[in-house]
This record gives structure tokens, sequence and C-alpha cells, in this order.
């Protein structure tokens, strides 16, 4: 029998008062945690991790637990600080230089090897780094497997993984595969790709009716999902049929009402009085019964209508489309990027040489580290070549990793109208609420976004500066399965220039990508 890593009991999340508290336990083994973005994923790891109360209930752990940040906090330090070896490095090389400093020792504690241990933990996460190299200098990629490594050190311990692939290529995914494959102590992680979460049997889904609990695969899981889907379709359908013919039966007692009370008007003058009158009373009350019952039965089937159509709303697909008018694949520049000979040490002594044509989708690849991201901060400006030339013909937007077109202390609403002035606040709302974020959410701060929210945010902000050039590091990072498609039929239908970085095969493959180009790295 799996034991058991942490008791849960009626747990109420903080800033989340319409989430029913929870009580469930969490099996020292592989598990997932999914639910929309924004639902409170991150917060949740947050509270087990002790690093927020709740409003009331308990955790209670009986193993040691660690946990890892969807952000990194700040990047000052080294490589080897962030492993946590950093004092100990620093203390052995003071003892080489003659130290005799007792806390030199004891910062070691014999660890005569470490200098060769920490070589080969690199190797293994296949990074060519210096020990003593600052975090500045490393990529997205980089840092985030230097991060896993320090966690992964720590094999009695139970890890919550706040999306832990972020910017990892696809050997890096592969890599971290195998370390939660090969971990003891269990996890709970919160990822949204496919091949990891598809490692872990034991599924929680986190709502606002609480954390359901069930033993399945991602995979099973989303056949479950379309299933349900599909069967809230039918009831839609049926309860649409049936009130119809709800609506007609009742039009017809109607109706019928109103042919008898017709002909009783023309026969009050050829009965008696008190006959015409009993007669009248008479139908008056069966036909009366017919109609209340029928109107009840309308009411009834418009609210199994309604309760089908709320059911089925629930999980209907985001919204999201180009504001475009006429035939935008033909319109500016036939060459909006041309780059000519660009280097940098950045790209590893490579010189880059692209001219991307009008209503090109390309994929900039390459390593961890090889340089995409810096590639893009030259085209942004915020990046000098040491050599060659670069030309941008035509309107340009880029979503960087750090999402900094957004402004975190501005709300989602004043974020959209900032990079679209002349779009009405009643549309911008409307733009919101496709995104799922609606009334009040779309007036909070930004930074009080989940990063998923975030990121479909600043998609959002840029599909309203209708670029002719777009430029995406990573857009896929964070997103839920429900986002992650929205997001695949959006950059399907743009019909402008895309340069996309992506480590997801299945997700370039939807956007539809025609052409690579690789940086050696």
């Amino acid at each position: 029998m799996t034991p058991i890593s942490c008791h849960i009991k009626q747990l109420q999340l903080p800033y989340l008062p319409g989430i029913a508290p929870l009580t469930f336990s969490l099996p020292q083994g592989p598990c997932t945690l999914i639910g929309r973005n924004g639902i409170g994923k991150s917060l949740l790891l947050e509270v087990l991790a002790g690093l927020r109360a709740p409003v009331s209930g308990k955790v209670e752990w009986a193993q040691p637990v660690a946990w890892l940040s969807q952000f990194a906090s700040g990047s000052e330090g080294s490589v080897a600080d962030v492993i946590g070896w950093g004092e100990a490095l620093c203390a052995l090389e003071r003892i080489e230089l003659g130290s005799i400093d007792s806390r030199d020792f004891e910062r070691l504690a014999d660890r005569w090897t470490l200098r060769e241990d920490l070589a080969a933990l690199l190797a293994e996460a296949n990074l060519d780094v210096d020990l003593k190299q600052p975090l500045t200098c490393l990529s997205g990629g980089q840092l985030t497997r230097i991060r896993l490594l320090a966690l992964f050190a720590n094999p009695d311990h139970f890890l919550l993984l706040d999306e832990p692939d972020n910017h990892l290529d696809v050997s890096g995914i592969d890599w971290l595969g195998q370390l939660l494959a090969r971990h003891p102590g269990g996890y709970l992680l919160v990822s949204h790709d496919r091949r990891l979460l598809n490692q872990a049997q034991q599924l929680f889904e986190l709502s606002e009716q609480g954390l359901q609990s069930s033993q399945l695969s991602f995979q099973a899981y989303l056949q479950q999902q379309a299933q349900e889907q599909a069967a809230r379709g039918a009831r839609l359908n049926q309860t649409v049929r049936s009130e119809k013919a709800a609506a007609q039966a009742l039009q017809r007692v109607r109706e019928q009402a109103a042919k008898r009370a017709s002909q009783g008007r023309r026969e009050r003058g050829s009965q008696a009085k008190v006959l015409l009158d009993f007669n009248k009373d008479q139908a008056g009350k069966s036909l009366g019964k017919v109609l209340d019952r029928h109107e009840r039965g309308h009411q009834q089937q418009l609210t199994q209508k309604a309760d089908a159509a709320a059911a089925l709303a629930a999980v209907q697909p985001l919204r999201m489309q180009w504001q475009y008018g006429g035939d935008a694949s033909k319109q500016g520049c036939a060459q909006p990027l041309v780059i000519t000979a660009a280097s940098h040490p950045r790209w590893h002594n490579q010189s880059v040489s692209l001219v991307l044509q009008r209503g090109d989708r390309c994929l900039l690849s390459g390593k961890n580290g090889s340089g995409k991201s810096s590639l893009l901060k030259m085209l942004r400006g915020e990046l000098m070549a040491e050599s060659g030339t670069f030309r941008i013909n035509g309107r340009m937007a880029c979503l960087d990793q750090g999402l900094r077109l957004i402004a975190r202390a501005l709300s989602p609403l004043a974020n959209l109208l900032a990079v679209a002035p002349d779009l009405a606040e009643s549309e911008a709302r409307t733009r919101l609420a496709g995104i799922g974020l609606r009334r009040d959410r779309a007036l909070q701060p930004s930074h009080e976004l989940s990063g998923g929210e975030r990121l479909k945010l600043g998609l959002l902000m840029v599909l309203a500066q209708r670029p002719e050039l777009l430029l995406l590091d990573e857009p896929d990072n964070h997103l839920d399965h429900a986002s992650r498609q929205l997001l695949t039929q959006v950059l399907a239908d743009y019909p402008g220039t895309l340069l996309l970085i992506s480590h997801d095969p299945d997700f370039v493959a939807g956007v539809g990508i025609e052409r690579e180009y690789w940086l050696e790295g």
C-alpha cells in the first residue's frame, strides 16, 4: 500500500472564497494537479509548501517538502549558489589557498570532490556553464535546469512542482521526465506538457466545486472530458427539441381556448342564460386546467434548456480573433524581416542571416542557451549586434518570456486600452471576457493574475496592435489545455508573418509552421 505523504483537512484557500474547502490526501508517488488558468493551482502549492497561510484548515506532512515556483525569484548569485553548494565551493577554494579556518572545514564537510560532483551534475543536465557564472548570463531554459538540479538533490523530499517544464527544450523535457520517474519521495506536478502529465496515474482537478481525485492519466482524463462535453451537447439539443415541442403544444391550447371563447359568444343568444352560464363555467374550468398544465410544462422545459446551456457553456472553448479587415495576407511589405550576417557572442560565433517573406511562418530552433531569446531582443532593439544588420518593415509586435508588455500595476482593461486607445471600453471588455477575464477580474491589478491569465492578456494586447510581423517567445508556457487550444487556433488563423520560439512539437504543428531556422549554440 502506498504511504501517505500529506493529509489536508478542510483547507480554505486565501483570496478564493468561491472554492469549497479542500479535504484530500497526497500519496507518496507521482501526482498531477490540473485546473483552468486562474483557479488557484499555484496558490494551493504555496499553501502546501507553507509559504502562505490558509484561511482555515490543516496541512499535515509526514515527510519533508520542497517547492519550485514557476517564476525564478531574482537573478543574483552564481550557478553553484542556486544548486546550494556556493558556500561550500568557496570554502574549498579558500582551503586550497591555505586557509585553516575551522568554519571553512565545517562548510565543506569533507566533500573534497565537490567540484567534480558539481561538474558531473551539470553534465547530467546537459549544461555547459561555469560554476561561478552569474545567473544573468543564463537563458531561461538553463536557469530552469539548474533550479531543478537543486530540487532533485533531495531524494527524501516530496516535491511541489509549479510548471517546471517552462523554457525547457525537447531534451530538457526528456531529462525532467527521467528525474520525475526515478524520484522516490513523490511529487505533485502542475504542468501543461502531456508527456510529463501522462507519467502520473493520480490526478487531482481543482475547480470551484473543490478538489476531485481520480486514478487517471492525463490522456484518459481528456478522453473522459470529451465524452462529457459531447453528452452535454446532446442534452442541450434534446432540451431544445423538447422546449420547442412544449411551446407548440401550449400555442395549440391557447388557440383552442380562443376558439371556444369565440364560439361561446355566438351561442349566447340561442340558449337559456342559466344553461349557457353553466356550460361556459364547466368548459372554462376544464380548459383552464389544460392551459395551466401546458404552461407549467413549458416553463419546466425552458428551465431545463437554460441549465443544459449553462453546463455546456462552462466547458466551451475561449474566444479570441484577429481583428483584420480585407485580405490581410496581402497587406504590408513583401519582406517584413531581413537579417544580414548579424553576430553576437550569445549566438556562439554563428552569423545569422534570415529573410522572412510576407506570410512566412518560421520556427526559431536551438537548444537551451543557444541564443534564441537574445535574437528576439536584438529585433526589439534591446541588444546590439556586434556586426551585421537587420531591418523590420511594417508593424511589429512581440511577446517575450517575461511578458514585459504588461504593466503589472494596471488592470487587464487598462493594459488593453493602453495599446489600443481607439478601442471602445465595451469592446475591450468583450475581448477580455473571451479569455475568461470577466467583470471584476478585468479590473484587478494584472500582477494578481495567474501566469496563464497574464499570457492570454499579453496575446490579446498583441492582437490589438494588428502586427504585420509577430515575434513570440515560448507563448505556450503557463497555458492550460483549453488556453493552448485557443492559442493554437489563433496563431493558425494569423494572416501575417510569424517568428516563433517553442519546444512543443504538437503546438508547432498545430500553428502551421512551414520553415525552421536553427541556432547551433
